[in-house]
């Protein structure tokens, strides 16, 4: 068995264990950095078996998300972490991990709450590996700043970070994946509100002119990321 095939053999088992049992295998919180210098980025085919371990509905899910330009975009960046006119804090609930999370993230000077960041960042860690990468404070504000417009409802994560080998798996089954997407680097997340028609998500999305916004009513989500200004 190749190194990379254990590499996955090791991801699909930590899938069906118990967070203490994941963590018995190391997964380690990654950077962006050590993702961008990860062989995996480069979206090599993944064998068949890592998409099979996810639920119809999820796998339809990730591979809706195709980023147009934004894999080839050496200018995807996070800007600046300036308020889009949130109050602070989030009310997440990540469709996979079926866990929820309302935090403050930043204090009643504005000042940004470290520890919130870090549970952000276990929160939006990817559904296959466990792995966790830093998620910047941009991509909380533009999510407060819809939660903000649709009445403080609660915001359905579908993907946060996606690991080097869960993207490559995707990018493998459909070519319309972005090899290099910009969940990979936590700039990403791929988001619904209850009660809230996905086409006006897309509108409050696009209307804060804060990154790249994708829109996926067949699915039920929108795109939103903290790279260039662009919508598809």
């Amino acid at each position: 068995m190749n190194a990379r095939n254990t590499i996955l053999t090791a991801a699909l088992a930590l899938l069906a264990a118990a967070p203490a049992r994941a963590a018995a295998f190391g997964l380690n919180l990654l950077t962006s950095e050590d993702i961008k210098a990860s062989s995996f980025s480069s979206g090599t085919p993944v064998p068949e078996a890592v998409l099979s371990a996810m639920g119809d509905g999820e796998t339809a899910s990730y591979l809706a998300d195709r980023e147009p330009g934004a894999g080839s975009d050496d200018r995807a960046a996070a800007p600046g972490s300036e308020s889009l006119g949130g109050d602070g804090t989030v009310k997440l609930y990540h469709q996979w991990h079926r866990e929820t999370l309302e935090i403050r993230y930043r204090d009643e000077r504005g000042r940004v709450i470290p520890e919130a960041l870090a549970r952000v960042r276990h929160f939006m860690r990817c559904r296959l590996t466990g792995r966790e990468v830093e998620i910047p404070v941009k991509l909380l504000e533009l999510i407060d700043a819809i939660q903000e417009r649709h009445g403080g409802r609660t915001v359905t994560v579908i993907c946060g970070y996606r690991s080097p080998e869960l993207n490559g798996a995707l990018a493998s089954d459909s070519g319309g994946v972005a090899k290099k997407s910009l969940h990979m680097r936590g700039l990403a997340a791929d988001i619904k509100v209850d009660g809230v028609r996905t086409s006006a998500l897309r509108n409050t999305a696009r209307s804060l002119l804060a990154g790249g916004v994708g829109y996926y009513p067949s699915d039920g989500f929108v795109h939103v990321d903290v790279g260039p200004v662009r919508s598809w």
